[in-house]
């Protein structure tokens, strides 16, 4: 993943932007498949909009969690202003093991998190995404996609994973990501996602995957 403060000076623009302070299109998109009372983990919560959005407008009970302090921050200030109750912000990188028991949440939800890390760390969090998962329980995600205008730039690591803009990204097809995420009932996987930070940019086709743990 990138460096502290390259994550730093995209939080400090990130806040700056409109898009930033309301849901992302993506989790008002499947939220409907969240059941109701459902205990959530996010995965890279980033400036914490969309957790705080199903904590406070939806009613969940949300751990949302990422690994740079200058995004929870924004986000922790964020939650005091809203006063959403019902979320708890922490501290989490995602190439480690999660600190979460077996089976403890209902639904693990991330948007733009997933696809920074190489083959065996990818398994790794999908695995992590599943044992934390309970029976029955959903997995939701957004990632980057082959189709992307960025695919193919900078030193090419492995696959679809490459290194530029001092960060590592991977990018994923739809294939791609039934084949991480193979333990899971697929209920949505297609390349039609959108974002507010790059719809000018004429990208509409992220990778969309919304599944269900075996019961």
């Amino acid at each position: 993943m990138a460096d502290s403060q390259f994550w730093q000076e995209k939080h400090d623009d990130y806040a700056a932007r409109d898009w930033s302070k309301k849901p992302s299109i993506f989790v008002e998109e499947i939220v409907e498949y969240f059941p109701a009372g459902s205990r959530i983990l996010e995965l890279g919560c980033g400036q914490g909009q969309d957790g705080l959005w199903l904590a406070g407008a939806r009613g969940f009970h949300v751990i949302a969690t990422d690994f740079e302090e200058s995004a929870l921050y924004i986000s922790r200030q964020r939650k005091l202003e809203q006063d959403v109750q019902n979320i708890l912000f922490e501290s989490l990188n995602l190439d480690e093991l999660f600190v979460y028991d077996d089976e403890k949440f209902d639904v693990v939800y991330s948007h733009l998190a997933l696809h920074y890390f190489d083959t065996e760390t990818t398994k790794q969090v999908f695995n992590e995404i599943y044992r934390v998962l309970k029976p029955g329980g959903i997995v939701a995600f957004l990632v980057n996609s082959v189709n992307d205008p960025e695919y193919n730039s900078g030193t090419k690591l492995e696959g679809d994973y490459f290194e530029t803009e001092g960060t590592k990204k991977r990018y994923f097809s739809a294939e791609s990501v039934k084949k991480f995420a193979e333990k899971f009932d697929v209920i949505i996987c297609d390349e039609k996602g959108e974002t507010y930070k790059d719809i000018d940019k004429g990208v509409h086709h992220l990778v969309r995957f919304v599944g269900k743990k075996p019961a």
